[in-house]
């Protein structure tokens, strides 16, 4: 099975919390495929700043948590899709099309976008994402979605 992961599901193989389970269980069966966007290696950044500041984790814990991330895109576990101009222009289009009905960030529009862009081109089996308004979006654009927790 191939899975697209936006940053907030990524966040939860790294970090226990709810629906972390749901998340390591994936990446468990090897022949399961994880893709991300280069945005999400750089979202992931930002998640470990807001569970310091929050006190969810402390400061060498998001050290460790941030290594571990990317550690495992090195060991290529992950595949990281860059972000070409092409996933602007979807994610302009996405924000045009659902935003004004559906909460769509610009951000997770260009998560979107990117899983468009890999459907298109390889296949996409599961649009991965805790975020509730983002996984209506992508049933909206077709995508089976998996909302761990």
């Amino acid at each position: 099975m191939f899975y697209f992961f936006d940053s907030s599901a990524l966040a939860k193989l790294f970090h226990p919390e709810l629906g972390s389970p749901a998340v390591t269980a994936i990446f468990s069966e090897q022949e399961n495929e994880i893709c991300v966007s280069r945005l999400a290696q750089i979202e992931i950044t930002s998640v470990a700043a807001i569970k310091v500041r929050t006190g969810a984790m402390t400061p060498s814990e998001a050290v460790e948590f941030l290594a571990d991330v990317e550690d495992t895109v090195e060991s290529q576990r992950i595949l990281v899709q860059p972000l070409v101009d092409q996933d602007y222009r979807r994610a302009q289009q996405l924000l045009s099309h659902h935003a004004q009905q559906n909460r769509l960030r610009t951000l997770d529009a260009l998560h979107l976008a990117s899983a468009i862009r890999r459907r298109a081109a390889f296949g996409v089996d599961f649009f991965v994402t805790a975020d509730l308004h983002l996984a209506r979006v992508a049933a909206l654009e077709e995508f089976k979605t998996l909302i761990p927790g």
